[in-house]
């Protein structure tokens, strides 16, 4: 045993094996959990990332920080003084913590979430943005102290992300109290649509209606999930099951 290389490549391909039938949330979070330590990261979070006043909590797919940085972190709505959280919208491949560039003196919060981060044991972090064809971007984001962040094990930890955060797309709960099926079969078509990278003219050609009531259905779906947007309208329908990416 004490011969054995470590090698990312089977690691990451044993983890798509072992997630892909998993349906159980749980289940995932703690798969997810053990295989990214194996990496040496102990806090990883999967989640949409909050635009125009949004908070990252009502966007979040999983969790897997510690529950007392979890808490510090949504109570004080770091999001939005958060250079990795910032520079994930500029960034299309993965990047370390420490490619996000801020000035220290002129966003001196930034620095202050760094610091209280690595205190708690997140010094070194890597982060997958995930983009579709329709910009809806989401984030799988990891930290720890001594962690693996050579090229062999990004490129490994890169595949995972991918995987992982359609897993989580697929078992999140709906939220407790929410109204299940809240859609109509057509709202689904928009937003699936949608979610393909159509435009609402092309939605109105594919689905033989006017472009006009493409835009009404969108906006009959933000009121509905009361959202301020069509990104955030997306998270809100992948979050209760009514599309699938």
């Amino acid at each position: 045993m004490g011969d054995e290389v470590f090698d990312p490549g089977r690691v990451a391909f044993d983890f798509i094996d072992a997630i892909a039938g998993m349906t159980d949330q749980r289940a995932v979070v703690e798969c997810m959990s053990a295989e990214f330590a194996k990496f040496g990261f102990r806090a990883w979070v999967i989640t949409g990332l909050p635009v125009c006043g949004e908070r990252m909590e009502e966007m979040m797919l999983l969790n897997g920080w510690d529950p007392a940085w979890s808490s510090h972190y949504f109570k004080n709505n770091l999001i939005k003084d958060d250079p990795v959280g910032a520079h994930c919208f500029r960034s299309i491949g993965p990047f370390e913590w420490k490619e996000a560039p801020y000035d220290a003196d002129m966003w001196p919060e930034a620095q202050k979430i760094m610091n209280a981060a690595a205190d708690v044991g997140m010094l070194h972090g890597l982060c997958v943005p995930i983009h579709t064809s329709a910009g809806f971007q989401s984030v799988v984001s990891m930290a720890g102290m001594h962690v693996d962040l050579s090229p062999h094990a990004k490129r490994a930890l890169h595949l995972m992300s991918i995987y992982a955060h359609d897993k989580a797309a697929s078992v999140v709960r709906r939220p407790r109290g929410s109204n299940p099926g809240v859609l109509t079969k057509r709202e689904k078509e928009v937003l699936s649509w949608t979610v393909a990278g159509k435009s609402a003219w092309e939605i109105s050609r594919i689905l033989g209606i006017s472009e006009a009531t493409v835009t009404s259905h969108l906006r009959a779906t933000a009121r509905k999930f009361d959202t301020p947007n069509r990104v955030a309208t997306v998270v809100a329908a992948l979050r209760r099951g009514e599309i699938s990416l």
